[in-house]
Parts: structure tokens; sequence; C-alpha cells
């Protein structure tokens, strides 16, 4: 058996890639921590990994760190979260025409009549009852004054236009409004 590497007689075989190696060519398995390996396989640079293992790791690293990037800017939001919970439900302004299809007269009008002559206004809704104020006290905190008023803690933070990071940052003393 001749070495992989040269023209002399093989005294071994490597153990990772059975190479038949002279005692030149591979290492000393009687050495400390020594192997049966061939010199191609004690060279460093076999263990770097292939240019594909490191590109696709790579890109692996791009892709992950813009997914927590835009994570980040852009937290998903939870199952039943709105950000217009609160948000009043659009009226009609009492001077506004009613609709009406396209051809069609607004009911009860004539054809000579003007339709502002007609319009009726709109009653006015109930004015809202205005937000109570609480003063946060001590131990008190955003999630447990919405759960003792009834309302969800992300709608309670929107009213008061606060993030959940600002919400820690409320002390005792501080008045935050509370809706009706």
């Amino acid at each position: 058996m001749e070495c992989y590497a040269c023209d002399r007689e093989a005294t071994q075989r490597c153990s990772r890639c059975g190479n038949a190696y002279c005692a030149d060519h591979g290492g000393d398995p009687d050495a400390p921590g020594g192997q049966a390996l061939c010199a191609e396989c004690l060279d460093p640079v076999s263990a770097t990994p292939s240019g594909t293992v490191f590109r696709a790791s790579l890109f692996a690293l791009l892709g992950t760190s813009v997914l927590a990037l835009w994570l980040l800017i852009r937290p998903p939001g939870l199952p039943g979260e709105s950000s217009k919970a609160l948000a009043p439900p659009p009226t009609a302004s009492p001077n506004a025409p009613a609709e009406t299809a396209p051809g069609t007269a607004a009911p009860g009008a004539t054809a000579g009549a003007t339709p502002a002559a007609e319009v009726t206004p709109a009653p006015t809704p109930p004015p809202a009852a205005p937000p109570l104020q609480y003063v946060m006290q001590e131990g008190d905190t955003v999630s447990g004054v919405a759960a003792a008023h009834g309302i969800r803690y992300l709608d309670l933070l929107a009213f008061n236009g606060l993030s959940e990071d600002q919400a820690t940052l409320l002390h005792p003393g501080d008045i935050i409004l509370i809706p009706q």
C-alpha cells in the first residue's frame, strides 16, 4: 500500500477519509490527543465550512435580523386588539342633506321644492359623559385600574395616548382619564 501524498510505503490508514499515509503525511496516534488522521484531514482549512454553507448562514442571519427589526418597529397586534376601539361612530352633521338614490326625490319632497327646505335636522345625540379622572395610588398598575373599571388595558392606554412603555412611567399622584 502506497502513501496518498508520496511514493513511500504507507504505515497507517486515516480513520476519517480512509487515505493510506506514511509517517511524514499523517498524525501520530500515540501523541497526546493524536488521532490516526492523514495530513489532509488535519489541515485547518478542511474544518472550515464550504462557500455554500457560509453564504447560506449569512443570508439566514440577514433575514433574521430584518425580521427582528420589523417586529421592533411594527409589533404584531393581539387577537381582538383594535386601535379604534374607543373611537365614536361617525355621525351625519345636522346641516347635511339626506342621501337619496340618483334620479329620485327625497321622501316627502315635491318637484318644485328646494332640497334644503325639506331636510329635517337629525336629532342631536346626547353629550358623551366626561371621562373620570383617576389619581394613581401607591401599588396601582394601569392594568389593575383598567380591570377595576371594566375596560381593556390597551383601550385605557390608547384613551390616554400612552404606549405600553410609558405605562410603567406612571407614579402615585399621576392622573389618568377613564372613559365612561
